[in-house]
């Protein structure tokens, strides 16, 4: 019985590209994120600064502000933590691109999209965050790059143990606020 060769381990799935600069990042962050079990999250303040009239639902998310940082007149929506991890996988675009890091939360199951950011310019669009209940960007720094190569496992410990550098792009508190915002405009000003 068995004794078949498989010859596509992958099922099909498109695998990282390993001549995209962004490759060795991610995978980097893979590795740290095994060893380490939790990832960083940072905070998420938000503001909403709409003008004096109705506002529809659908372009009420224009007026939102998110920052992982308080300003005055921000809400905190939610405060820095850690996600236990559970699991993680490396989504990629068709061509090969990687596009985010999907991780997985312990307890709750909780999806949290990570998308790397490049330090440098970038001429070809990103490829999309996948679709998931939150997702944040982890801007890159030159140090990253350099550190890279002179100690990998100091920069996966970077990237995985603080919030630095962090910042939500969405996330379902954030549009839960939204809407609540969205109502009190609409009670105010009436159509």
């Amino acid at each position: 019985m068995g004794g078949g060769h498989v010859s596509r381990p992958d099922f099909g799935m498109p695998q990282p590209d390993p001549a995209c600069p962004l490759t060795e990042f991610y995978l980097l962050l893979q590795h740290a994120l095994d060893a380490a079990g939790s990832f960083a999250l940072p905070a998420l303040y938000a503001r909403v600064q709409a003008p004096a009239r109705w506002i529809d639902p659908d372009e009420a998310r224009e007026y939102l502000t998110l920052s992982p940082t308080e300003r005055e007149g921000d809400t905190r929506l939610l405060a820095p933590g850690n996600l236990q991890l559970l699991y993680s996988t490396l989504h990629v675009a068709p061509d090969g691109a990687p596009a985010a890091l999907l991780l997985t939360g312990e307890c709750t199951r909780t999806t949290v999209a990570v998308q790397l950011l490049p330090p440098f310019v970038w001429e070809d669009p990103l490829p999309p965050v996948p679709d998931a209940p939150a997702a944040l960007a982890l801007q890159l720094t030159m140090q990253d790059v350099e550190l890279i190569d002179a100690d990998s496992a100091a920069l996966g410990q970077k990237l995985v143990h603080t919030a630095q550098h962090k910042r939500w792009l969405h996330h379902p508190k954030a549009d839960t606020f939204l809407a609540g915002r969205v109502a009190l405009l609409q009670r105010v000003y009436r159509r």
